[in-house]
């Protein structure tokens, strides 16, 4: 589509508060051409300068179509046109460009990639390392999800009350998830995209030992950071998880670890203290929720209403060539 500056421009747009990305570009796409798409894993990720001085972060997915292709043309954009993988117009940006030969490769991840293309299988199986992590992350923000929607039925006494565990409340202790989450997808995200650590993090994350004093305002912060490691982990591949995140932990003492190995601590991490606030709930008036119906095929029923809720589908996370 062409755009007010006179460039060709792939479908897509801003994520909306609660959106996951892949509903986002479901949206956006029918938004801007009034088709219907399925959305598959991701292409590639990236900085891009829009016009000096305003610079976006942008993934790419692989999609397919539902139904016919009868695109209308919105108010956002100037024309629409199709173009072969091989024919690009000139006034497209090289992000772009990028992505589009991605997916004429079937290089992506994604399981809605041409039929009949023998790279397809190899690609899969290479990424299925990564699409694991993608899986872990998706499973954190839903027992997160599950375990903030019984604490938020808690009376803020008992929110607050001293209990046993290495954090002496559950409000302690959920503060404690939040805050390590950040600390821990700020310095994935800067590897990401080339920025160098953190040079303050206690300062940053650490100074208020508990910035949320509500059940209800820790969720909301807890929903965004779920939503950013998702998108980290979307956008990851095999043969990246062996790049080096580094954290600067002051004094000039360096953390060094690999993405995979980071992630999988930041995954137990957050496992070991949910475990910490479910056991703090079985002495409140509010029954602590399952924790453990999210990967099986046959506890799909059991999630359903999550997934609801949370926007997401069992396709999304586990497409059917991964599973």
């Amino acid at each position: 589509m062409k755009n007010e500056r006179e460039e060709w421009e792939l479908p897509g747009g801003r994520i909306e508060d609660g959106e996951t990305p892949a509903g986002c570009l479901v949206r956006e796409v029918e938004e801007e051409l009034g088709v219907r798409v399925r959305v598959g894993a991701p292409l590639d990720s990236y900085l891009f300068e829009v016009v000096p001085g305003k610079t976006v972060f942008i993934v790419t997915h692989a999609c397919t179509l539902e139904g016919s292709f009868v695109p209308v043309l919105s108010h956002e954009h100037k024309e629409v046109s199709l173009f072969a993988a091989d024919a690009l117009p000139g006034r497209l940006p090289e992000g772009y460009r990028a992505s589009i030969a991605a997916w004429a490769a079937a290089e992506a991840v994604s399981p809605f990639a041409p039929r009949g293309n023998p790279k397809v299988g190899h690609g899969l199986e290479r990424n299925r390392l990564s699409r694991h992590l993608l899986a872990e992350a998706y499973n954190n923000g839903w027992a997160n999800h599950r375990l903030l929607r019984a604490c938020a039925r808690l009376p803020q006494e008992e929110f607050e009350a001293p209990r046993s565990g290495f954090f002496p409340s559950i409000k302690a202790t959920l503060n404690h998830i939040l805050t390590v989450d950040w600390f821990y997808i700020d310095a994935l995200e800067r590897e990401a995209r080339g920025a160098p650590p953190h040079p303050d993090y206690c300062s940053e994350f650490f100074a208020v030992e508990e910035p949320f004093d509500t059940c209800a305002a820790l969720w909301e912060a807890q929903r965004a950071a779920d939503r950013r490691l998702i998108a980290y982990c979307e956008a990851l591949r095999d043969e990246d998880l062996r790049r080096i995140v580094v954290i600067d932990r002051g004094e000039g003492e360096f953390q060094r670890d690999t993405r995979q190995r980071l992630l999988a601590h930041l995954f137990g991490h957050q496992i070991h203290h949910r475990g910490q606030v479910h056991a703090m709930l079985s002495s409140t008036p509010v029954a602590p929720p399952q924790l453990d119906e999210f990967f099986s095929v046959g506890e799909a029923p059991l999630r359903a209403q999550d997934f609801r809720e949370l926007g997401w589908s069992e396709e999304v996370i586990w497409p059917p060539n991964l599973s």
